[in-house]
């Protein structure tokens, strides 16, 4: 399970309004988030910091623009096999949500190094974890958001363990 330290963040406007709870939940997390980035400028990011990215990333992307096929396997190309990397899939109210999540699902196969953290499930499990925009994290929901990246992360590094993950917890 990697710490905070050794986690690198790209994301659009979802992870922007994570971004407190992301720092508390794994602190010493660097985070390159910016609202309204589309995939392909969150490729173009990680691309141009080239070896400086730390050993494990998370990724959400695509909230106002869409997830691309092409901009997810350049970025996922990009950080390569020995990179343990989480994409955050999507929750919205728009049409494209479902053909974006089964994109990114596609995206991952193959790759034992990747791991999609399930923010539509989360989401649907508990709706006052968004603002009443219905996408955005709300303060309840950033605190759940950080507890299921540091899960996913969980997840991965157990199954390259091959053990059960530890249940994260809140820290606080």
């Amino acid at each position: 399970m990697p710490a905070g330290a050794e986690i690198d963040g790209f994301g659009d406007s979802m992870m922007v309004a994570s971004a407190a709870a992301l720092k508390k939940q794994l602190p010493g997390i660097r985070l390159d988030a910016k609202s309204n980035r589309r995939w392909s400028q969150g490729q173009e990011r990680i691309v141009a910091r080239g070896t400086d990215i730390r050993r494990a990333v998370v990724i959400h992307l695509g909230l106002n623009w869409g997830t691309h096929p092409s901009d997810v396997t350049a970025a996922l190309d990009a950080l390569g096999p020995d990179r343990m990397v989480v994409i955050v899939n999507l929750y919205g109210t728009f049409a494209r949500v479902k053909a974006d999540n089964a994109a990114l699902a596609e995206a991952v196969q193959g790759r034992p190094n990747v791991i999609v953290a399930d923010w539509e499930a989360l989401v649907r499990a508990d709706p006052r974890a968004v603002q009443s925009d219905r996408q955005h994290p709300s303060a309840r929901g950033a605190a759940q958001y950080a507890v299921m990246v540091e899960r996913a992360f969980a997840d991965l590094s157990a199954r390259h363990a091959g053990s059960a993950a530890p249940a994260g917890a809140p820290r606080g």
